[in-house]
């Protein structure tokens, strides 16, 4: 099975709605009661399936260094979703990495749905 077959695959079982811009990259749209429309992002790089949402785009203007040390704080009440920086341009992220051989279909799924939870609850926090 080749890469789009497999990410479309797993997607497809999830049941939740996406969109394939191409063949290692999909986005899962989502809004909650603090952000009303933020996407997550399912990239796979050779055998690593990355799902996450970028938090600096998701909350313009709410992330800046007086709110690092909340963030990384937030990474202990989270199972699989932590939270990281781009050394580059200082983007924010929720992220997830989970190797092709141990990813399933309600796996999947679960970690999409907590990267969404666990942003739209931090957009609550940063009002």
């Amino acid at each position: 099975m080749n890469n789009v077959q497999a990410l479309q695959k797993l997607l497809t079982g999830t049941g939740l709605p996406f969109r394939m811009a191409n063949d290692t990259l999909a986005a899962i749209p989502y809004g909650g009661k603090n952000i009303s429309s933020y996407q997550v992002v399912v990239q796979k790089i050779s055998d690593l399936y990355i799902i996450y949402t970028n938090l600096t785009e998701t909350l313009p203007g709410k992330i800046d260094e007086t709110k690092y040390k909340y963030l990384l704080q937030q990474n202990d009440h989270y199972d699989a979703v932590k939270i990281g920086m781009s050394a580059d341009d200082n983007i924010v992220y929720l992220r997830a990495d989970v190797y092709k051989t141990a990813i399933t279909t309600a796996l999947l799924k679960r970690i999409i749905e907590q990267v969404a939870n666990v942003a739209n609850i931090i957009g609550g926090d940063l009002k």
